[in-house]
């Protein structure tokens, strides 16, 4: 080995380790046949030391080399497929909704951002025979109740406001928000707090608490949700409730490789 400061590997294998991984993130990232050149721009590492990571790799079948360059491989789909067997969304967003419903006996839904609208796709359900219940399935405007307000929160403004359009939004109760910019400030401010709150914004007598859920390229996939009757909202509780569904929220962002 040269000493040569500009040749010299890191010590240890560490080192090796962190650029293997950040190789084999940046290869499943691309969803599309990558090359070398391109891969050290992604990564930051030099191409010769990618094209030796991808060489390996393809001798262990985690990547297949194609003629426009490396997708990943049949060991690599092998591992998705294990993994996947062992953690999948439903099953990721029922243990925290349960934890929810477990601590506060108020339904609780994860919904996920389909096209401009949230859509409410899991429940763990109070035992209260009173309370808040959403047909699973239904799309719900992005701007009315915290489930959308949530998303909003969690997507890029510039994003947002594209999927807002230009506005007025429709009113779907008297405290419904249908002023895009107000609703792009108030995002910011639910950004900041980690929670978005809603006082019937798209159902009268309700109220819910969203927070923002990420996948692990950091993408806003949908909100972790609390759902209850107004009447018996405890307002003096909701920093304490927000900070609850905000954590469920990073907890299944977290099992989705959020990091």
């Amino acid at each position: 080995m040269s000493d040569d400061p500009a040749t010299v590997e890191p010590a240890g294998p560490q080192p090796l380790l962190e650029r293997a991984v950040a190789v084999i993130e940046a290869v499943v990232d691309a969803g599309a046949p990558v090359g070398p050149r391109g891969l050290a721009r992604v990564v930051g590492i030099d191409r010769s030391a990618v094209g030796r990571i991808l060489q390996q790799m393809t001798e262990l079948g985690v990547f297949e080399k194609v003629p426009a360059g490396y997708i990943a491989g049949p060991r690599l789909f092998g591992i998705a497929r294990l993994l996947a067997s062992l953690d999948t969304l439903p099953d990721a967003a029922r243990n925290v909704l349960d934890d929810l419903v477990a601590r506060y006996n108020e339904t609780s839904y994860v919904s996920l951002l389909h096209g401009d609208a949230a859509v409410y796709l899991y429940e763990s359900p109070s035992s209260n025979p009173l309370r808040f219940v959403v047909e699973l399935g239904r799309p719900v405007p992005l701007h009315a109740g915290a489930a959308g307000r949530a998303i909003l929160a969690g997507l890029a403004p510039e994003t947002a406001r594209e999927l807002l359009g230009p506005g007025p939004l429709e009113t779907l109760t008297a405290s419904t928000i249908v002023a895009v910019d107000d609703l792009l400030d108030l995002a910011a401010a639910d950004r900041a707090r980690g929670y978005s709150v809603s006082i019937e914004e798209r159902v009268e007598g309700g109220a819910a608490i969203g927070a923002p859920f990420f996948d692990r390229r950091g993408e806003c996939q949908g909100s972790v949700v609390f759902t209850t009757p107004l009447s018996r909202l405890d307002q003096t509780m909701l920093d304490e409730l927000g900070t609850a569904v905000a954590e469920a929220a990073a907890t299944l962002s977290a099992r989705l490789g959020f990091k």
